[in-house]
């Protein structure tokens, strides 16, 4: 099991690298490690860092991608018309696009699904910066990131009802705890592109194929998607299969991540009953995201590690 876990951890590292995502990879953990300041939250630089609360992605960038962002954003309507024929031929899917992001060999392009099946997810279109020319036929997507996403939103499709108890859980540690936050639903439009989320976690498959590769396939091929033939297909799931990352913020600027808070959401994952099968993990951050890379974890984030996950069945 452990190495399924480090080959997930490697995809989501690469998917990092065209796209956002919070509270699940070691790897950006340690490139926050790296930048982030000794003394805490009074040293995070307003060109840097901005409050959770206010957070939508402005400022999110990737190496290389000023100039191509130039010609996406002057190329806008290509740029959008290209995604979203890409994606409805390859995956029958329907798109809206929220936000373009320059990349050193074209546009990262931020979009969410539109129907019953639903997720955040990424693709990229090149650009022949030297012509200015947007190549609409050579769109791609990073290998097995849309698939993860259809995944992701099958399985939330299917068990609705516990994801419904899941979301009135952390609802009620938001009420008990006024201290605590979500990310605004902007910054998941804008640079989430992850799978299914939500402003307080993101759930991605680690060794779901099987169970859902019947649901897949109908969901692919299905000029008419009937949605109770295609969830009905969906296999039995462990909890082995599925990841929920869950992360808070603090609430206000100066507020350190607090312990006590950690524990009680612990403590309430592990005795909640009903809740979507999975694996879950926990971090708790100051107010703060980094605004290049929407990462949250700094080196005063607590967090409840992958292998420490809490399993629900």
């Amino acid at each position: 099991m452990k190495h399924k876990w480090k080959l997930f951890l490697c995809g989501i590292s690469i998917s990092l690298l065209l796209g956002g995502c919070f509270g699940v990879d070691s790897g950006k953990k340690s490139e926050a490690k790296k930048t982030d300041t000794k003394q805490g939250v009074d040293d995070r630089p307003e060109d840097r860092f901005e409050s959770a609360l206010t957070y939508t992605g402005e400022g999110y960038d990737l190496p290389g991608g000023e100039e191509n962002e130039k010609i996406a954003k002057e190329h806008k309507d290509e740029v959008v018309k290209a995604t979203k024929d890409y994606l409805k031929e390859k995956y029958n899917t329907d798109i809206e696009v929220h936000n373009m992001v320059g990349n050193k060999d074209g546009v990262t392009v931020f979009f969410e699904s539109i129907g019953d099946v639903h997720f955040y997810s990424t693709a990229i279109v090149p650009i022949d910066s030297d012509n200015q020319k947007v190549l609409s036929d050579k769109v791609w997507t990073l290998e097995g990131e849309v698939e993860k996403g259809i995944e992701t939103g099958l399985y939330a499709l299917k068990m609705k009802d516990e994801f419904k108890n899941l979301d009135s859980l952390i609802e009620s540690l938001i009420e008990e705890d006024k201290n605590i936050v979500g990310r605004k639903i902007e910054a998941l439009q804008n640079v989430g592109g992850n799978g299914f989320m939500t402003p307080y976690y993101i759930v991605q498959p680690l060794d779901a194929e099987e169970a859902l590769k019947d649901a897949y396939d109908l969901y692919i091929s299905s000029s008419q998607k009937n949605t109770d033939e295609i969830i009905n297909s969906i296999k039995e799931i462990n909890n082995e299969d599925f990841l929920f990352s869950i992360q808070f913020f603090m609430k206000t600027a100066k507020e350190q991540p607090n312990k006590d808070t950690f524990n009680k959401v612990k403590e309430s994952l592990e005795t909640s009953n009903n809740l979507p099968s999975g694996t879950y993990v926990i971090q708790i951050n100051d107010n703060y995201i980094d605004k290049e890379s929407s990462e949250g974890y700094k080196k005063n984030s607590i967090s409840l590690e992958v292998f420490e996950g809490i399993k629900k069945n």
